[in-house]
């Protein structure tokens, strides 16, 4: 069985400068698919945010330095709550993850389904999914995020993160 993933969070996700990729290969064989619910106007999102990006970034470049892309690829997507696009583009510069399109967020209501859907009440939330059947793994990826994620980086105790 597999998760059609284009159809959780849209059919193209954004990098970097607005690039628009597609879901179906950009997730294709990915192990873990991590769904991160956050917004520019949240304190503890804005302290969280770089502690993924850069556990993002050293698993990236684990993977590389060890040739073991297909075995533990992860893949990032930002999920935001901000209501106004200037917020996102300002905050989504910030990442080095896959993003949901703004207007994807809005026009197709993914914002609303995907949070229904893992029960968001609060945020920053990272929702863990297997990659291969998009089965939900956990809730509590911000407490968990670490055993995940390869690579040297630097990971707080928990009362830095709550």
């Amino acid at each position: 069985m597999s998760c059609n993933f284009e159809e959780l969070v849209g059919p193209t996700l954004l990098i970097g400068e607005g690039k628009e990729v597609y879901t179906k290969e950009l997730l294709k064989d990915k192990k873990y698919v991590m769904l991160y619910f956050s917004a520019q106007w949240c304190p503890p999102c804005r302290k969280f945010t770089p502690l993924l990006g850069e556990a993002y970034t050293a698993h990236k470049q684990y993977i590389q330095t060890n040739n073991t892309i297909n075995d533990e690829d992860i893949e990032v997507i930002f999920v935001s709550l901000d209501s106004i696009q200037t917020d996102f583009d300002t905050y989504r510069s910030k990442m080095p993850f896959y993003s949901i399109p703004f207007a994807n967020l809005w026009l197709l209501h993914l914002k609303d389904k995907l949070s229904d859907r893992y029960g968001i009440r609060s945020i920053p939330t990272l929702v863990i999914l297997n990659g291969r059947d998009g089965t939900l793994i956990t809730k509590n990826g911000k407490g968990e995020y670490a055993n995940y994620f390869m690579g040297e980086y630097d990971v707080p105790s928990s009362c830095c993160i709550s």
